[in-house]
């Protein structure tokens, strides 16, 4: 009897050591790389300075901001975005700064 409850007992331990390895094969996440999280910031940086282009249109729309100021910031704003740009092209191994070459021979 004693025999019995052992070898029971030793079963289930041993079904539940082994039931992982019987089972399909899971694949991990890999953990985001640092290079993904600075894209990733840099995307939405971009994004808040074309939002902030878009206010200040609509400012200048409604009479709330004058020409001048409008100019100012649209010119600091545009030049943000494209440090911004120019930044997630280097992460993003895109090569050139959008000069164009002449192909004609």
């Amino acid at each position: 009897m004693e025999w019995a409850v052992f070898f029971i007992i030793a079963s289930i331990a041993m079904i539940y050591a082994l039931l992982p390895l019987m089972g399909g094969r899971q694949v991990w996440q890999e953990a985001p790389d640092a290079k993904d999280e600075q894209i990733k910031s840099l995307e939405m940086e971009k994004a808040s300075f074309l939002k902030a282009l878009k206010d200040i249109e609509f400012e200048l729309a409604s009479n709330k901001i004058n020409n001048d100021d409008y100019d100012k910031l649209r010119n600091h704003y545009r030049l943000k975005v494209a440090e911004v740009m120019k930044r997630l092209g280097e992460n993003k191994g895109i090569k050139g700064g959008g000069s164009k070459e002449n192909t004609d021979g």
